[in-house]
């Protein structure tokens, strides 16, 4: 492939990846998206809905974040649609003061979230409504991305925030603090099966005259979840150049077994009518205000179809 495109990407995660970012991290320090014909630069923003702003603002081609804001949006009217799923769940823990020793005593705890809307306020309002909690004992604060929610913990500003899985085992290991982790990935992977995730959204317009720079982007982030299934060597490479928060490597490989296992990789790209049914419907008992679409409102299969097309389907 000769011919190179560029896409420009506002990224939902700020100026740092986790491992809940790790596919769009991957396809590019791996070289999947070059190896595309298709360089991508991003601009770091804080959240979702920051994410999605950028794109409807036309500062970028594409966005990075969490698939409720997406959802939100399009349910309002805005033109925006879902090329490509980052991953099929979450990686995060719900980290907490040392008072708090079982779920009910959330109950007038306050909450942080990276912002009102966000993935963090997504999987939030899920595992309270697992655990019976209504969403009116819960205090929920608006603080910005993981270093933010993780300084409030730490100060002791805040009782509970959900937190990407390696600052959670970090936290863990430091004695200097009195954190602890209330719910892990395994737990919560049972109280919220049907979880929010990343997605790479653009708009229909872009869309419309730009299907191969799609296509192309598609192909790469399912060649980059592909590799981070398979191969640890991946993911660890990933790891190392992205993601600041260090830990044992015993930890990473156990955090890349929990992923893997899990089916959290979207080697497929995930825009299966299955898994975005679930999605759907778990979204709009969340938010019944909202007006209903349908998942052909918000999906544009037909990028990740045609990378499957070239690349074979695989499955976790």
């Amino acid at each position: 492939m000769t011919d190179r495109l560029q896409m420009h990407l506002a990224a939902g995660s700020g100026p740092t990846f986790g491992v809940d970012d790790l596919a769009c991290a991957a396809a590019g320090n791996l070289g999947f998206w070059s190896d595309e014909g298709l360089d991508v630069r991003w601009t770091p923003v804080f959240g979702g809905v920051a994410a999605v702003k950028a794109l409807l603002d036309g500062a970028v081609d594409a966005s990075y974040g969490g698939l409720g804001p997406v959802l939100k949006h399009r349910c309002e009217g805005h033109p925006v649609v879902i090329i490509v799923s980052m991953a099929r769940g979450l990686a995060q823990n719900l980290v907490v003061q040392k008072a708090i020793t079982v779920p009910a005593e959330l109950r007038g705890a306050t909450w942080a979230l990276d912002g009102f809307g966000a993935l963090s306020h997504h999987m939030a309002r899920l595992v309270v409504r697992a655990l019976g909690i209504a969403e009116s004992e819960i205090r929920w604060e608006a603080v910005g991305p993981p270093p933010q929610r993780i300084a409030r913990l730490l100060a002791g500003s805040i009782d509970a925030s959900l937190i990407r899985v390696e600052e959670a085992v970090a936290l863990s290991l430091d004695p200097a603090n009195d954190l602890h982790t209330l719910l892990g990935f395994a737990e919560l992977k049972k109280l919220v099966p049907v979880q929010p995730h990343g997605v790479l959204s653009t708009v229909e317009s872009y869309a419309k005259t730009h299907p191969e720079h799609l296509d192309r982007l598609a192909a790469g982030m399912i060649r980059a979840s592909r590799a981070l299934h398979e191969d640890f060597d991946a993911f660890r490479s990933a790891y190392n150049h992205h993601v600041t928060v260090s830990v044992p490597a015993d930890h990473v490989r156990e955090i890349w077994r929990q992923e893997r296992d899990s089916g959290g990789f979207a080697v497929d790209g995930e825009l299966s009518a299955a898994h975005w049914g679930a999605q759907m419907k778990s979204f709009f008992e969340l938010n019944p205000e909202l007006p209903r679409i349908e998942m052909r409102d918000v999906i544009a299969g037909a990028h990740v179809q045609k990378a499957l097309a070239r690349l074979g389907w695989s499955g976790p």
